[in-house]
Formats: C-alpha cells, structure tokens, sequence
C-alpha cells in the first residue's frame, strides 16, 4: 500500500522528507509506485517518492495553501475509489491566522466521499466505499503547524533554531532587522508571510553564509533538525506513516 503526505510548498516537502529520512528511514527513491505515478502540474507543485522495506510514501506539495483540495480531487481520488491504493494520507498545513478547529473542519468537509472526518495531530480510520461499493478504509491524520500559536512552518524552524542559546540570539537580531526593513523594502516585504520567510532566510544567510547562493534544499540538510525537540514535538505523529 501506498502512504501520502500533502503538504503547501516545495521547502515544507523537503523539510518533510529530510526529518522522515532521519528519524523514521525513508529513502528517496527515483521509482515512482506501479500503476500509481502522479506528476506535478506547475513549478509550484512537487511530487517524490520514499521507500522503505516493501512501502513506499508520496510527500506531494499542492502548491500553496489553497491547494489541497484541488491536487486531492485531480490526483488521487480515483485511485482510491478505484483501486484502493492509498492506506494513510496526512494533510500538513500551516495555522496562518486559522483556529485549529476550523481547519479541521474544512478538510473534514472538503474530501468527501473518501474521507468525512480528520482531527488535528491524531489519525483517524476513515471508511468509505469504492466504486464497487464495497466498504474500504483509509487512515488520515492532520498537523496543523503551529500548534500552540498563529503562524507557519517558518515559524516552527525558527524556534526550532533558536533551541541553541548562541542562535536565538541571531534569530532575535534578524527578526529585528526584518521587521525594520519592512516599512523600507515594502515591495518586497509586503505582509506577515514575506516576512517571516524573510526571517528565515536572513537566518540562515548570517549562519551559513558560504551557503547563501545554494540552493534552498541544501541549505535545508545542512542542519540536523532530526535534533529538534521543537520538531519532535509538531512531527511526532507523522513519524509512524
């Protein structure tokens, strides 16, 4: 059977497959499943494989946040009406300025007739019927990021960085310098999500600055977020996909 993971954007998907590779074995795999290969639409979108034993794991990026149902009905409700392919899918999207509660109710009513229930950081057994009207079952699981606070997964890394005394000190300043050069650079930084992401990559800019050019999946693997108790804690559930 096959697992898939959905997630907004091309850095969540590497961050995904780089925290599952170290804490939970999965590896890239450039074979795509039998009868099964989904390709992307656009250069906002992504799909990879990872294997592991016999399984194997699709950690797709829709695109954005207003992505998934989309990318769910034209990729992969089909194949699990009519072959049943798919036995665990989880939805990771960023708070933003959402309740947990009313993310949890849009993807509950969204993906219907497959799934009719997804609950924030818990799996949950859906079943349904295929197009043979037999009854079949599909485990979901939805990770809101961040919990405990609005915001996005940029969020989650920066405090994630910021476990290490030397570098909250960094993550401090630059968030500082972000925040002024804001009502400077307005064209560029223009609302709350360009400036976190901004954050992000001035961080990492100052930590890593021979890496500043690289592209942005080096520069992900270049830290050991497998360390993180912050990401332990937002990823925990995901780890048993």
């Amino acid at each position: 059977m096959i697992k898939v993971i959905l997630c907004e954007g091309k850095t969540d998907a590497i961050l995904l497959s780089y925290y599952l590779e170290k804490v939970s074995g999965w590896k890239y795999s450039k074979k795509m499943p039998k009868n099964f290969a989904i390709k992307p639409d656009n250069d906002n979108q992504s799909v990879n494989c990872y294997a592991k034993n016999s399984e194997q794991l699709l950690i797709c990026a829709v695109g954005g946040k207003d992505g998934f149902e989309k990318f769910y009905q034209d990729k992969l409700s089909s194949p699990i009406l009519d072959s049943n392919v798919i036995n665990r899918l989880a939805i990771i999207i960023d708070r933003d300025d959402n309740g947990i509660k009313s993310i949890e109710k849009r993807f509950s009513e969204s993906l219907n007739p497959v799934i009719s229930k997804m609950k924030n950081n818990e799996w949950i057994q859906n079943t349904y019927k295929d197009s043979y009207r037999l009854d079949q079952q599909i485990e979901t699981l939805l990770v809101v990021v961040p919990q405990e606070y609005q915001g996005a997964l940029e969020n989650v890394m920066l405090d994630s960085i910021s476990e290490d005394p030397y570098d909250k000190v960094i993550v401090n300043k630059t968030g500082e310098f972000v925040k002024e050069m804001r009502a400077i650079a307005s064209n560029y930084i223009y609302n709350n999500r360009t400036e976190l992401k901004a954050h992000l990559g001035v961080t990492w800019a100052i930590q890593y600055p021979e890496k500043v050019f690289s592209l942005i999946d080096e520069q992900i693997r270049s830290v050991e977020w497998e360390k993180s108790e912050v990401l332990k804690k937002c990823f925990e559930v995901l780890e048993v996909i």
